[in-house]
């Protein structure tokens, strides 16, 4: 798909996290998905990958989207199968009703994107997206945004019985999609950082595949709300959820969290890239979110590494039943270096997630990434924008006890070789035990900005399981947005194409 035609003045090599991007390139989603046309940065993903039962494969996205809001959303979906794979995007209406559906073939070890105004070119309410295909192991994401001054997305997002919102802040929305067959009552709970409830529990009556959407404010009317840090969502029967927090930490800003799963065993989760204070024309902030999935005190240990290991800070903090940590990792560690990158591992002794919150306070871009909460030997990325006016980036971390030997590959949406580890130099290297590594992909694989079309996805393979995270931009800085990291599932054999 064309790209976004978004002007990008002055050079600005600074990527974010990893890197700061000299210059952005926003997703290809926008690109690709024509959802203005054209991304950088790379984040992680969580458990909020696709459901995935043996022999299908479920991806759902329980924003809700307006009708207007179509030509600036876009959804990737890759397929790292043998076979082409027959998906149906259906969107449904806050009753449970259809409100539109649109039948795509994502090509056999390749990519489709497309933006919601033409998956759904006459549909007139709003409605939340769900993918499904008998094709097994499908991986995928939105995005969305005016795309002129903010902009971000998710990866699929999981369903339980019992969610976790990560954050939320007083200029937030909560989005929940009934993903099953029965109508649920889903229960609200505000809690704040010492794990007590801010305010009286909200409840909701959502139909069988229908949605609801409300600002936090109006579900939550305290004056609390101001210190609340999450929201646990319960209710009998598996469902979805995600939240849009407006001008967190900068503004005008807009960035996407998903629920997760308050089941999730996770007691050691870490977050690839870290990157606080001034750097070329930019500040970059970074704020640490960790919740205790526990009803039991829950004591951790938080550790900040350097990208180049000289630096090594570890703080212990108890965090109460059902509380809460969220701050400036400066702050946390009271590091008073006037530049940081590195990565931060937590450790607790019962389950835990969180996130990382990046912003550019200058430009006021902003993009939350999830945890990672189990390193994978096969990452997949579900887009690639590199093209002007956007730019892509990738952070990789080895948390391993001995060095990972990294391949990085470029694919196109037909599931051709761009430029990988098989004819590309600097697509091949090692990575160092307890370290990690960010930069822009083109300066791992420059073929990704001599093509004549954004598009694609991004495949990394090594043999010691790491952690890694997408980010694409815009190179004004102006926009900044996260693609998750999905893996290759039990089953399917990935092998990127040989050079043509």
């Amino acid at each position: 798909m064309p790209s976004l035609g978004v002007e990008c003045s002055a050079s600005c090599l600074i990527f974010i996290p990893w890197f700061v991007p000299p210059c952005t390139t926003l997703p290809i989603l926008a690109v690709s998905f024509r959802l203005m046309r054209a991304i950088f940065f790379g984040l992680i993903s969580m458990v909020s990958l696709p459901f995935l039962a043996q022999g299908q494969s479920t991806l759902s996205f329980p924003r809700a989207i307006q009708p207007s809001e179509l030509g600036t959303s876009g959804f990737a979906v890759v397929n790292p199968g043998t076979d082409n794979a027959t998906a149906t995007f259906t969107l449904y209406k806050a009753d449970g009703t259809i409100g539109a559906v649109s039948t795509q073939t994502v090509p056999r070890r390749g990519q489709i994107s497309k933006l919601g105004s033409e998956l759904f070119p006459s549909a007139t309410n709003a409605g939340w997206v769900e993918a499904t295909s008998t094709s097994y192991g499908l991986q995928g994401f939105w995005l969305g945004g005016d795309f002129v001054n903010f902009a971000d997305g998710a990866d699929a997002a999981a369903s339980s019985p019992e969610l976790i919102l990560p954050i939320v802040t007083p200029r937030s929305e909560i989005h929940i999609a009934n993903t099953g067959t029965s109508r649920v009552t889903v229960v609200m709970r505000l809690y704040g950082e010492e794990g007590f409830e801010l305010a009286p529990v909200a409840v909701q009556s959502i139909p069988p595949k229908g949605f609801f959407k409300a600002e936090s404010s109006a579900l939550f009317p305290s004056p609390n709300l101001a210190t609340a840090t999450h929201v646990k969502l319960t209710c009998v029967n598996p469902f979805a959820a995600t939240v849009i927090v407006r001008d967190f930490i900068a503004g005008p800003s807009w960035a996407v969290a998903n629920a997760v799963p308050s089941s999730l065993p996770a007691t050691n989760i870490n977050f690839p890239n870290v990157v606080d204070g001034p750097l070329s024309a930019a500040n970059y902030r970074s704020v640490l979110g960790i919740t205790n999935l526990s009803a039991n005190p829950n004591d951790v240990t938080i550790t900040f590494t350097s990208e180049d290991g000289l630096l090594v800070r570890s703080i212990q903090r108890t965090i109460p039943a059902n509380g809460a940590i969220r701050d400036i990792v400066r702050n946390l560690f009271g590091i008073t270096d006037l530049f940081l990158n590195g990565w931060v591992k937590v450790t607790g002794l019962l389950p835990i997630t969180g996130f990382v919150a990046y912003a550019d306070t200058v430009a006021g871009e902003v993009a939350i990434v999830p945890t990672q909460s189990e390193p994978q030997a096969n990452l997949l990325f579900a887009h690639i924008a590199d093209l002007p006016p956007w730019l892509t980036g990738l952070a990789l971390l080895n948390t391993g006890s001995r060095a990972a030997n990294i391949e990085i590959f470029a694919l196109a949406p037909d599931g051709s070789l761009i430029g990988g580890a098989e004819n590309v130099a600097t697509a091949r290297f090692a990575l160092p035990a307890g370290t990690k590594t960010s930069k822009l992909l083109s300066q791992w694989i420059p073929q990704t900005q001599t093509r004549t079309s954004d598009g694609g996805f991004i495949y990394v393979r090594s043999d010691v399981p790491v952690y890694g995270i997408e980010l694409f931009f815009s190179r004004s800085l102006l926009i900044l947005s996260n693609v998750a990291a999905g893996k290759i599932v039990p089953g399917i054999t990935y092998v990127p194409p040989p050079p043509r």
